[in-house]
């Protein structure tokens, strides 16, 4: 990202934004900024004249270097230059977002879950890495509807790019300005407004594999009327992005993905001997596409689905290479990116009657269609009867010498195609906003919005467990046919029998018989209402540094999410492995009223050593429906004791009510396995309390000893829902940093700035057995784990639970932001512009539950210890040159327990994975009357995913090197 040269150090300063041609900026009083105009020279002739603007982390009017919080942006043309037609991918170049989730990350396994729905294609922000549920993202300063039922997260899809002004990302307890769900920060999108003209834009590319193509095209029409007053703004853009399946890199299939397995060799234990070697061409063991076949009682497969002798190849670890099992890379990974199709129309409009009334309406319709696929569906340890026709003889021969009553079957069923997932999501957005002056000191702002998104989530190839079980019992039918055995029991119901010997493929209408594409649906709302007074207290006094500044309002929010699976979801009718056995119906709703506040007092202006010395608090009260009252707050402040440097900093209180997933989620059944710490063997590796509560609890199911070990080691059946007694997330920030502006090299700014988030009582689900530990090693057995679980009256085993999310995690995390901007005007020679973001992360630990040991996450991937995005634009005349680095460190590819216990884990090359290393370039050429061209390429040396990552998007996604072309207008 780089400035454009007319934002100077405004920009760089990390202030507000990067924001040309559209750092200037009017807004309403209360605080949502409303650009100008979006001609460059008009943002620059605003900001030479100083005016204040409302900027992201407040509602207060200020000049926008005096803002307390350390602001990352990037503007419009930062966007275009990227070559990035999807916003998330082009926002991973911030440190603080590297985490987040884009298309590259919301395909195949990843977004094909019997667990999760409506995740296919979705883009969500993570700020600094503590999870998208606690990143807010806002839309010109006002919430936006969520993207689907489980989550508060916002799909960035919906948002247009070529109608963002700029995005500001923001570190600091800022929820005492905004609310709840920002614990990490705040990404905010600008919008531009007040647009006269017509600009027209598309874009096309293709990777140099001659897939994964993109296609873009936006068109933005605005007139300004009665005498500047008055604009409308119509906006329409689509974008598509091609699938990508697994098979497409040759680099990722059988034979050269490799990966790292126990090393046969290092037996006994060698410390100087690897744990762990790179191997490639491996299988998985006892299953295949042929068939795998048991006879009668036997561990191992006898044949395969041919009828030859099962060869499983050479065994390797707890692999085989070679022979007919199954190639071990692409059956469970699915696609590398999602099939995604987007549209998005917005209205803007806005009338000013008076100084004390504006009027303004939006709306906003997004329609994403995205699809992708998983893993291919299998079948364990079905029998088979003898009777069946299709058994090849040798096998049919070696289960009668036996006396087996039935045969086993293996199977990777990849003649049935991959499951998968589409989903439409539609996204509705309109606000209603009047604003205006009070009094020379004093305006309001006052606004309603209404948002829904629409989820049609359609499960792609998913077996009813009933009608697969029918095709796969074949018997003889009359005159030699092969049927299934219940069509003569219900003749014409349908059955078509199917042939699990050997590679099929299986006949399309058998398919049909068994296979369902399914669809569910859900529906989230959004209502917010919210009005505020901003204004100051000169009428009545002033402070050598100004007048005091306020802000106050309140809020009334509501938020509802339904769920609606389809039939067969809620009668359990799936096979085992397509979907969970249950899914019931859920719905959803909280309320909260608010009222909040903000000062800013500037102490001290133009003195000797305090250019400018201010102050600031932000309080917000907030009373939910759900989890009662919350406090959030945030204390600011600023010393600048020359024009050239300043220091500032904030430290405050923020909160995260649960979500209406976390709270509603829909009931659904679940299994895990139980090793239960009430037996003789366990009793004595817990708390204290551990051996007392045991015995109360045995007691009071009626039994008078501690368990045995044949009592424990089962795999128990349970359920997974949503827990309304949770608690709210609170968490401590705060930040400090300086900013550099020295006049004696003008254009040059950089800032540093170091923030520390310490969140208490995070929501993480729990694990069965982890409900089991944590209930009998708490002081009492009065506590919400014992509730989650049940044992058996008479013999005291555990014979069901229930899992959910609680209040039991600890998230930490810390580090330094730095930015540096530099313009320089070389004359003839051109203007150079410079930019440089980095990120050091110092601390990223998670405590998933009491007593459990800290998980250090820092330089593993997604949370590398060193972050930095460079990027140098060269403009002459009607041509410019933009070039992009963007880099991060070599990521840990174990943990710091694994490593810290076992050093030898892996050779020394494979302890790391490589470090991102990617270049990014555009060339762009300015015609006269408005039109430009544009192309560039991606990733332009092909860095490739590390050959030692079993995730295929590390350190860079396998998208690979990406040519792109594109023209623009602008009328």
């Amino acid at each position: 990202m780089n400035t454009t040269g007319r934002c100077g150090w405004l920009a760089g300063a990390g202030m507000l934004a990067l924001a040309c041609p559209a750092a200037a900026q009017q807004a309403p009083a209360g605080g949502e900024p409303v650009p100008a105009a979006a001609a460059a020279e008009d943002a620059a002739a605003t900001e030479e004249s100083g005016a204040d603007i409302v900027v992201t982390g407040s509602r207060i009017r200020r000049p926008d270097y005096e803002a307390p919080n350390p602001i990352v942006s990037a503007d419009a043309r930062d966007i275009q230059q990227s070559g990035n037609t999807n916003l998330t991918t082009f926002l991973l170049r911030v440190p603080a977002l590297v985490g987040s989730r884009d298309s590259t990350r919301a395909a195949g396994g990843d977004a094909v879950s019997s667990q999760q729905f409506g995740q296919a294609g979705l883009n969500q922000l993570n700020l600094r890495n503590l999870g998208i549920n606690r990143t807010l993202t806002l839309v010109d300063g006002r919430r936006h509807v969520a993207a689907e039922a489980s989550n508060a997260a916002v799909d960035i899809n919906s948002i247009p790019t070529d109608l963002i002004q700029r995005v500001d990302v923001l570190t600091g307890a800022v929820g005492a300005v905004y609310g709840a769900d920002g614990v990490t920060g705040v990404a905010n999108f600008i919008l531009r407004r007040d647009f006269d003209g017509l600009s027209a834009r598309a874009q096309m590319g293709v990777s140099q594999y001659g897939d994964g193509a993109t296609r873009f095209a936006s068109i933005v029409a605005g007139r300004n009327f009665a005498d500047g007053r008055a604009n409308v703004t119509l906006a329409y853009e689509y974008s598509g992005e091609d699938r990508i399946p697994y098979e497409a890199r040759k680099y990722l299939r059988q034979g050269n993905r490799r990966y790292l397995i126990p090393n046969d060799a290092d037996q006994p234990d060698d410390p100087n001997v690897p744990d762990n070697v790179l191997l490639g061409n491996l299988k998985y063991t006892y299953i295949s596409p042929l068939g795998a076949i048991f006879v009668g009682g036997e561990s191992n497969p006898s044949f395969d689905g041919l009828g030859r002798p099962y060869d499983p190849g050479r065994p390797v670890a707890y692999y085989y290479q070679g022979g007919v099992s199954t190639d071990v890379p692409g059956f469970y990974q699915g696609d590398l990116t999602p099939g995604i199709q987007r549209h998005t129309a917005n209205v803007l409009s806005s009338f000013e009657v008076s100084d004390a009334f504006k009027l303004s309406v939006d709306a906003k319709y997004a329609r994403t269609d995205a699809r992708t696929f998983g893993q291919f569906p299998e079948t364990y340890y079905l029998p088979i009867a003898l009777d069946n026709p299709f058994i090849p003889g040798s096998i049919r021969a070696a289960a009668v010498e036996q006396g087996a009553e039935n045969l086993f079957l293996n199977r990777h069923n990849i003649d049935f195609g991959r499951l998968g997932e589409s989903d439409r999501r539609e996204t509705y957005r309109g606000v209603v906003a009047a604003s205006g002056r009070l009094s020379d000191h004093a305006t309001y702002d006052a606004y309603y919005q209404y948002g829904r998104t629409d989820l049609a989530i359609t499960r792609l190839g998913s077996r009813l467990a009933s009608r697969y079980l029918e095709a796969l019992d074949a018997v003889a039918g009359p005159g030699g046919t092969i049927v299934c055995r219940s069509t003569l029991a219900a003749a014409g119901n349908g059955c078509i029998p199917i042939n699990p010997f050997g590679p099929g493929p299986t006949d399309a209408a058998a398919l049909a018989y068994f296979q369902r594409n399914d669809r569910s649906f859900a529906r989230i709302d959004q209502h917010v209402a919210n009005a505020s007074v901003s204004g100051d207290f000169g009428q009545f006094f002033t402070l050598p540094g100004g007048p005091v500044q306020f802000s106050f309002g309140g809020e009334y929010r509501r938020e509802s999410s339904r769920f609606d699976p389809n039939a067969n979801l809620v009668a359990g009718n799936y096979f085992p492995g397509d979907e969970p056995g249950t899914v019931l119906p859920s719905r959803g709703s909280f309320d909260v009223w608010e009222a909040f506040g903000e000062v800013n007092v500037p102490i001290l202006r133009d003195r000797p050593f305090f250019h400018l010395l201010s102050v600031g608090a932000a309080g917000r009260y907030s009373d939910y429906s759900t989890v009662g009252s919350t406090r959030t707050w945030q204390f600011t402040g600023i010393w600048a004791p020359v024009r050239d440097i300043s220091f500032r900093g904030s430290y405050g209180q923020a909160v995260r009510a649960p979500n209406i997933g976390e709270l509603f989620q829909p009931t659904s059944s679940t299994s895990a396995f139980f090793d239960d710490p009430c037996t003789t063997r366990s009793v004595g590796n817990g708390t204290s309390f551990r051996a007392a509560n045991c015995r109360a609890q045995l007691s009071a199911a009626g039994r008078d000893t501690l368990l045995g070990e044949s009592d424990t080691g089962f795999v128990i059946s349970g359920i997974s829902q949503g827990n309304r007694a949770l608690r709210p997330e609170r968490a401590r920030t705060w930040t400090a940093g300086v900013v550099l502006r020295p006049g004696f090299l003008p254009g040059l700014s950089a800032s540093a700035d170091w923030y520390d988030i310490d969140l208490n009582d995070a929501i993480n689900t729990v694990g069965g057995n982890d409900l089991v530990n944590l209930c009998v090693d708490s002081p009492t057995l009065d506590n919400p784990y014992c509730a989650a679980f049940t044992r058996t009256q008479g013999n005291g085993r555990i014979s069901g639970f229930t899992v959910g999310p609680q209040n039991v995690a600890n998230f930490r995390t810390s580090g330094l932001d730095v930015t540096i901007d530099y313009r320089l005007d070389a004359g003839d020679a051109g203007t150079f512009d410079l930019r440089l973001i980095g990120g050091y992360l110092d601390r990223l630990t998670f405590v998933a539950i009491p007593g459990a040991p800290v998980n250090n996450n820092l330089d593993s991937f997604g949370a590398p210890r060193w972050n930095a995005n460079f990027a140098p634009t060269w403009t002459r005349d009607r041509v410019s040159v933009n070039y992009n680095l963007r880099w991060f460190n070599a990521t840990r590819a174990f943990d710091r327990n694994t490593t810290a216990a076992n050093p030898d884990v892996a050779a020394a090359r494979y302890l790391r994975f490589d470090p991102l290393w990617q270049h990014d370039m555009q060339i762009a050429y300015q015609v006269p009357d408005g039109f430009g061209f544009y192309g560039g390429v991606t990733n332009f040396t092909d860095q490739k995913p590390d050959p030692a990552a079993y995730g295929t998007n590390v350190p860079i996604s396998p998208l690979g090197r990406f040519f792109y072309v594109g023209a623009r207008l602008r009328y």
